[in-house]
């Protein structure tokens, strides 16, 4: 059996044929006239030539494209096939808008951005315009899926989350309170743990992102509970989600202009007005459209914004985000990024405070 990429690795890969396949082709000043056309032309193009290096920012980036380009065939083919599907449609957006505003360049926004980009900017790719009448730089969030998909806008991690800068002051302890709640309500009920594994020690952060080094004592328990009693298992871990849930809807909750400030720069929404505006852009097959963002309209008039639980859920959950006249309802979740398996204990109760965090878009 062929043996595909999965995980980050794969995400990474899809989003690469989205985001540079079409900033290749038109860099290149090739307009494909079908999905298996455009991946022909990118199988026998040359990413060091004079063209195709307008597309990356630095040598590096450069790099990581060539690479990538190799390991698209390393995906499951129907994968494979979608997301070249996906690519197509994007560079039918490029050239369109092409026809609108003449185009300089399309730069890829991989790990650094172009320069006069600020380092914080949502787009995947950014359009270079040959004339400098605003907007003379526009960037390009990508998503790809089905007319009635709703892909995550917000990509993140609860610790992630809980130590940005605008919760500094509303919610200083939030990290070390989850914490000892988690031990509290999840891993002290973990039979068999040894007295000398408490709530002070039973995970290390690593930095402020999602990086733990947990007890290795703990890793062995945990495995035989998930081996022994894979229903206790799982009831922990929702146990755990609940909690993780609720400590972000208290946090939100807490300070309005804390969380108006997380939802306009961790969210993705479409700007208008910027200097370098935002747009959204969906993938759905071989066709795009601009998704339009009714958050970004309301973001600046915003009086009120409630966070809770979806109690039929075990991971969603909203935040009601109200003007006074309208309420938008924002569909959150809160969930394990892989399984768990005694090879890889990481997923579930082993990913500690560093659950996947989504903005999946506006309840309909």
């Amino acid at each position: 059996m062929a043996s595909y990429l999965s995980g980050g690795q794969q995400t990474t890969v899809n989003s690469t044929i989205t985001e540079l396949f079409p900033a290749l082709c038109f860099n290149n000043n090739y307009n494909p006239k079908s999905p298996e056309d455009l991946e022909n032309f990118i199988n026998k193009l040359d990413l060091s030539s004079p063209k195709s290096k307008k597309t990356f920012v630095t040598d590096s980036d450069l790099k990581a494209g060539k690479e990538f380009v190799v390991l698209k065939d390393s995906i499951r083919p129907d994968m494979r096939q979608e997301k070249i599907q996906n690519a197509y449609a994007i560079t039918k957006f490029i050239f369109e808008t092409h026809k609108n505003k003449a185009i300089d360049k399309v730069v890829w926004g991989y790990r650094e951005k172009p320069r006069g980009v600020p380092s914080n900017h949502a787009g995947d790719v950014f359009i270079f315009f040959k004339q400098k009448t605003y907007p003379a730089i526009a960037g390009i969030s990508l998503k790809a899926g089905s007319e009635k998909s709703a892909e995550p806008k917000l990509n993140s991690y609860v610790k992630t989350t809980l130590t940005k800068s605008m919760w500094a002051k509303s919610a200083p302890r939030a990290v070390p309170q989850l914490k000892k709640e988690l031990w509290d309500k999840v891993y002290s009920k973990i039979p068999g743990l040894p007295k000398s594994i408490t709530a002070d020690n039973y995970f290390q952060s690593l930095g402020k992102n999602e990086a733990t080094k947990p007890n290795p004592m703990l890793i062995e328990k945990m495995i035989d509970l998930f081996e022994a009693d894979p229903a206790r298992f799982d009831e922990l871990y929702g146990i755990m989600n609940i909690v993780c849930r609720e400590k972000l809807c208290e946090v939100i909750n807490k300070d309005i202009n804390a969380a108006k400030q997380w939802i306009a720069e961790e969210f993705r929404l479409e700007t208008k007005g910027e200097e370098i505006p935002l747009v959204l852009v969906k993938a759905i097959r071989t066709k795009f459209q601009l998704a339009g963002d009714p958050l970004a309209d309301m973001l600046p008039t915003i009086k009120k914004i409630k966070a809770y639980l979806n109690k039929n859920s075990v991971q969603e959950w909203f935040i009601d985000v109200s003007d006074g006249k309208k309420t938008l309802t924002l569909l959150m979740t809160i969930r394990s990024d892989s399984e768990f398996r005694r090879a890889k204990p990481k997923g579930k109760l082993g990913s500690f405070v560093g659950l996947k965090l989504l903005y999946r878009g506006i309840k309909k």
